[in-house]
């Protein structure tokens, strides 16, 4: 059992229930909005677990940069028919939605687009505007998937598609935020085949080693953080964000593990793979230099469970692999939305220097 001082737990509480409520309302709409197409999505999906076609749900866009920092979505172009350059390439993969679940209607290219947004927009305007020259160096791309879905099954998917669009003469640096490091651990995993073009992965904030937040035995402890939780990590994809003993120096959780993060962390070191890759980890330092409530609440929540950095979500040996990775950065008072750029103001300090912070371990990269 671990303590909560009660001003912090009472404004992460309120906040969770207007959160519960606010993304239960929009679940129920887009169930309405959508429901005479459930039959076709069900028979999408299946081709697509047969892999008879693409997931609907998941895409790669190639990202043209503009003049308004107010993004269009005709920016966004299919990559199969966007312009192909000499440039090296640069992949954004987003990170967890909660409010998803396996049976919502296949997404369009406008929510997948809305997707993208919610996590990169001010990455995208830093990149557009030449921020560390990254537009005159990069193509930009941007993945998007099904979060609910299985780590296994959306990295598989992220394989073939960087396979189907990309040479072995390229040059790729994918930069991924959250969950979005862990399906890109599948996709480069030995067992589904060798990538020779993707030369560095960036991970911001990653749960590498999980998250005591999808882990039951520790929602389990409070009673209203158990019933959230089952809805937030109610999901195959949210269960498999879960916090892991096994790893190289995790704090003992009881109750913890995770079988999945376990088996890919196994096939990495056996593999030597982890040596492309470079994670950044947020430090909240005081519990609140976050730009939302939850994210200080959260981060004493962990601090008081004893996981002394975080960004409110993560901790930091978790995002950081253990230091197993070829680099591992800490980035201070920086919550876990902040780790993929998105500071309420895009001229913020610490969005504008975290971008170039990433761009510049790119290029500097030995491969």
């Amino acid at each position: 059992m671990f303590r909560v001082r009660r001003k912090t737990l009472s404004a992460f509480v309120f906040f969770l229930i207007g959160m519960f409520v606010f993304q239960s309302c929009i679940y129920d709409f887009y169930r309405k909005e959508f429901a005479s197409e459930k039959k076709k999505n069900y028979e999408l999906l299946l081709l697509a677990l047969l892999g008879l076609m693409p997931n609907p749900n998941q895409k790669l866009f190639g990202f043209v940069p503009g003049f308004s920092r107010n993004l269009s979505d005709s920016q966004f172009v299919t990559s199969d028919i966007f312009t192909k350059t000499g440039k090296k390439k640069i992949v954004f993969i987003h990170g967890w939605n909660p409010a998803e679940r396996d049976s919502d209607p296949v997404t369009n290219d406008e929510k997948k687009i809305q997707n993208i947004k919610n996590t990169f927009s001010n990455g995208m305007i830093h990149f557009q505007e030449g921020r560390e020259s990254a537009k005159s160096e990069y193509d930009l791309y941007l993945y998007t998937y099904r979060t609910s879905n299985s780590i296994l099954v959306n990295g598989r998917q992220f394989h073939s598609t960087l396979r189907s669009q990309f040479s072995d003469s390229d040059q790729v640096y994918i930069v991924a935020h959250s969950m979005g490091g862990l399906v890109t651990r599948v996709a480069l995993a030995p067992e589904n085949g060798f990538l020779p073009f993707v030369r560095l992965v960036v991970t911001l904030a990653s749960p590498q080693f999980g998250s005591p937040f999808a882990t039951p035995s520790f929602l389990n402890s409070n009673p209203f953080l158990n019933e959230l939780g089952s809805y937030l990590v109610g999901t195959q994809g949210g269960s498999e964000l879960s916090y892991t003993n096994q790893g190289q120096g995790q704090p003992t959780l009881s109750g913890a593990a995770n079988q999945v993060l376990d088996a890919l962390n196994q096939s990495y070191s056996s593999s030597g793979l982890n040596g492309r890759f470079v994670s950044f980890a947020g430090v909240m330092s005081g519990c609140d230099d976050g730009e939302t409530v939850y994210y200080n609440a959260g981060c004493n929540i962990l601090s008081n469970a004893g996981f002394t950095d975080s960004d409110g979500i993560v901790p930091i040996n978790s995002a950081r692999l253990g230091n197993l990775s070829y680099k591992q950065i800490n980035v201070a008072d920086c919550d876990h939305s902040m780790m993929a750029f998105q500071t309420k103001n895009v001229d913020d300090s610490k969005s504008q220097n975290l971008f170039m912070l990433v761009i510049s371990e790119i290029r500097n990269s030995p491969y």
